[in-house]
């Protein structure tokens, strides 16, 4: 077995490693920060609808308000989205492709 062989099989494991680790990173903060700003009335925008995200989160429950928060800041579902791809893509998984 060379050595170029050894490294070669080295750099694919790291590099699997960093996608799943970037794509986990990726999903829990963005998770993470819907949650936080959907449950504390704090986050982005929380000026302008404050007190309308808390009262939805009350009444209509967490599920409603997270579903309202992905609608009105999209950028949150799709790094949710890319980090899902990004945990798949460090494994080997058929869906992905060698």
């Amino acid at each position: 077995m060379s050595s170029s062989d050894r490294l070669s099989r080295l750099v694919s494991a790291v590099s699997a490693h960093v996608l799943r680790v970037v794509g986990s990173l990726m999903i829990v903060l963005s998770v993470g920060i819907a949650a936080v700003s959907v449950s504390t009335g704090s986050g982005p925008g929380a000026g302008e609808t404050s007190g309308g995200t808390t009262a939805i989160a009350a009444d209509a429950g967490a599920v409603a308000a997270l579903v309202e928060f992905a609608a009105a800041h999209p950028a949150y579902p799709a790094a949710v989205l890319v980090g899902l791809v990004l945990v798949a893509a460090g494994e080997e998984t058929p869906l992905i492709g060698s």
